[in-house]
């Protein structure tokens, strides 16, 4: 049994801590160490995992320091540890079923080309209903959940996907040594996206396997579409498009964009998130997101370069996942 590293990050999360570390220790998978990353909590939470769980590795930052670095603190203390073979990223806000982290590894064991595997992840308040079975990747940067809302019970087999959403995903070792780790600029949203990415160009591939089930309560530490949530999301956007999209998406990234906010308000299933967002606040985050982007275009541009540097797979071949062909 190969090793595996659980990393949570937490900010202010400890109302879920139980539920969810009851559930990783119930796993059928023993070997694995967890590690608890908390983002400068105000609720105690750190302490109350060194009472509860004190098998759980805790690294204490003294601020909010988000998703990204969050986790890449977790994994850089893992991969002290050089049985470490897996790093399995999974949200605080989640139960996950005895077979999860089984069937994650499972699947990763099949092929040396996989390097990364997700889980079907369901919404915890409606079980019947899926929130996650993976990522689908815009032209315009951003991404949408795979078979969002669609009943449980479908999608039983193993398929090749964009990449696992960052809820529950699990990542070979050697290939984050390849192409790095998350995204620090991001802080958080769409840094799964990102990692997603540079997976696909290095030659890997990500699955999902259906088996390994997650209950996610789904913005439980991040409330539904606040104004910090629109700007995250719109900002790393426009970083994943510099980085990776070719320059006619780029160049028709305002029409994608119009076109992305009209489909948005147009979901039904989605409309409870949005109906906040008005035209105006959509865009003034569009603008305060272009000044970001401009101080931090050099080094987007660079990495935009260091991606012709381990590309194996054919954009052709990527094309196949966006939502807009």
């Amino acid at each position: 049994m190969k090793k595996a590293a659980i990393i949570v990050v937490n900010w202010n999360g400890r109302k879920f801590l139980k539920n969810c570390f009851n559930s990783v220790f119930k796993q059928t998978y023993k070997n694995f160490e967890v590690y608890f990353v908390d983002n400068g909590s105000v609720d105690d939470s750190s302490n109350y995992v060194k009472t509860y769980f004190p098998k759980v590795n805790i690294i204490q930052l003294d601020r909010n320091y988000g998703f990204a670095k969050g986790n890449n603190e977790g994994i850089r203390e893992s991969f002290k540890d050089k049985k470490v073979e897996y790093i399995v990223c999974l949200n605080n806000d989640t139960i996950v079923e005895k077979n999860w982290l089984k069937e994650l590894v499972k699947t990763a064991e099949k092929d040396k080309k996989i390097g990364a595997v997700g889980s079907k992840i369901l919404f915890f308040y409606d079980k019947n209903k899926i929130n996650s079975l993976g990522i689908i990747p815009l032209k315009n940067g951003n991404a949408l959940n795979l078979s969002k809302n669609m009943e449980s019970n479908k999608f039983e087999e193993e398929i090749k996907i964009f990449g696992p959403c960052g809820a529950s995903a699990l990542y070979k070792r050697n290939a984050l040594d390849k192409i790095g780790l998350f995204d620090e600029k991001y802080f958080c949203y769409l840094e799964d996206v990102d990692l997603a990415w540079r997976i696909n160009l290095a030659g890997y591939k990500s699955i999902l396997n259906p088996k390994s089930v997650v209950f996610h309560i789904h913005s439980g530490t991040s409330s539904n579409y606040n104004s910090l949530k629109e700007y995250l999301i719109t900002r790393n956007s426009l970083y994943n498009l510099i980085k990776y999209s070719d320059l006619m998406d780029v160049a028709f990234y305002p029409f994608n964009m119009v076109r992305y906010y009209n489909l948005f308000k147009e979901k039904k299933s989605m409309k409870s998130e949005v109906m906040s967002i008005s035209k105006k606040r959509f865009f003034a985050n569009f603008i305060v997101s272009l000044f970001y982007l401009l101080i931090h275009l050099p080094n987007l541009i660079n990495s935009r370069s260091k991606n012709k540097t381990f590309i194996k797979q054919n954009f052709e071949d990527i094309n196949k996942f966006f939502i807009y062909n």
